[in-house]
């Protein structure tokens, strides 16, 4: 009987484990949006051309190639800061996880592809389904509330783009330049 008991509830705990291992974490979810709708592209440009421009900075200073490429290897682990940062700040904006998976959804689809690549270009039937989209609440949330999007990008930038800068120089001072 012990054994049945023990048995149950080890049963029990493995089922409850999965289940919660297939329930998605906010963050995760925040993560897949801000891929499929173009932030991690964009930041991951945004890296890039601050570290060109400290690169233009130091021209004189003779560094090293092998130090810049450190510093651009850096590129993915400091994304994936700001967009950690960028995640808390929109956890405001996007309360509801349902939210977010309806963004993911429209931005992997065909219509939410062609809004991000090119507007103009977007045919009749992607326009009503845009619409649709925008009235939808998810939506409202998103075209409603890009003011409070903006904002908290920027200041999830500037905290962002600070830090890389002076851990860069920072970085660079250490070594004599």
């Amino acid at each position: 009987m012990k054994k049945s008991i023990y048995l149950f509830i080890a049963l029990s705990f493995c089922f409850l484990s999965t289940n919660a291992q297939k329930e998605e974490s906010y963050q995760s979810l925040m993560m897949e949006y801000f891929e499929v709708s173009g932030i991690n592209t964009e930041y991951e440009a945004a890296y890039d051309g601050m570290v060109k421009m400290l690169q233009d900075a130091y021209q004189t200073q003779e560094v090293p190639t092998e130090t810049w490429q450190k510093i651009y290897d850096g590129k993915s682990a400091s994304v994936a800061k700001f967009k950690g940062i960028l995640a808390s700040e929109y956890r405001s904006i996007f309360e509801d996880k349902e939210d977010i998976r309806n963004l993911i959804n429209f931005y992997r689809s065909s219509t939410g592809v062609q809004y991000k690549k090119d507007r103009s270009g977007m045919t009749k039937g992607q326009q009503a389904e845009l619409t649709a989209f925008k009235n939808s609440n998810t939506g409202k949330k998103l075209f409603n509330r890009v003011d409070q999007i903006n904002k908290a990008k920027e200041s999830s930038s500037i905290y962002w783009s600070r830090e890389l800068m002076c851990n860069v120089t920072t970085l660079l001072k250490t070594q004599g330049y």
